[in-house]
């Protein structure tokens, strides 16, 4: 039998990683251009792994992968409460509703497996285009759209519920990209 090849470092994950800290710096300064553009590029940088893992599996590391684009999405949100403050006093209750969903995954999850998952659903990749979306155009025009902060928030709940479901269906569900085909078969 041969031995599994020995994965490789994924160049855009920690690229992801180490961005992170430039733009906490851009967000001090109160860069908010250069935040949200930073943001846009690193987001970019998930893609990008994510393509280089599918034609060479070496460097697919799932773990470090949902550790960079948690370390992200935090730093995100904490950005967002220090900066566009009113989003989440004008938004209470869809903000709660987020939140509550988000605490779920990962209790279902920790409950269930004893660690957070690392599942990769189509609804969370398009619920993170929309999210990013979001995020670049409220700290590029300085400003947010309330129509676009509707898109991002609900496709981040139905994500949430989707993998809450996916945990609660069907196993650790690291091999689904939807729910929905799985939903079709009952």
């Amino acid at each position: 039998m041969t031995p599994p090849e020995p994965l490789r470092p994924n160049p855009f994950i920690y690229l992801r990683i180490l961005s992170v800290p430039l733009l906490w710096f851009c967000a001090w300064k109160d860069w908010q251009a250069a935040l949200g553009i930073g943001i846009g590029l690193s987001a970019l940088t998930d893609v990008l792994d994510g393509r280089l893992a599918a034609i060479d599996r070496a460097y697919a590391n799932a773990r470090l992968d949902s550790f960079a684009d948690k370390f992200l999405t935090v730093s995100v949100l904490l950005w967002l409460i220090l900066l566009r403050p009113a989003l989440f006093t004008d938004h209470a209750l869809w903000v709660a509703l987020a939140a509550a969903t988000f605490v779920a995954s990962i209790l279902v999850s920790v409950i269930k497996y004893q660690r957070p998952t690392t599942l990769h659903l189509l609804s969370g990749k398009f619920g993170g285009l929309l999210q990013g979306i979001f995020v670049v155009h409220a700290f590029v025009m300085g400003g947010y759209s309330p129509w676009l902060f509707y898109l991002a928030i609900g496709s981040f709940i139905l994500a949430g519920l989707e993998e809450i479901l996916v945990l609660l269906a069907y196993g650790d569900g690291e091999h689904l990209k939807s729910i929905l085909p799985m939903l079709n078969k009952r």
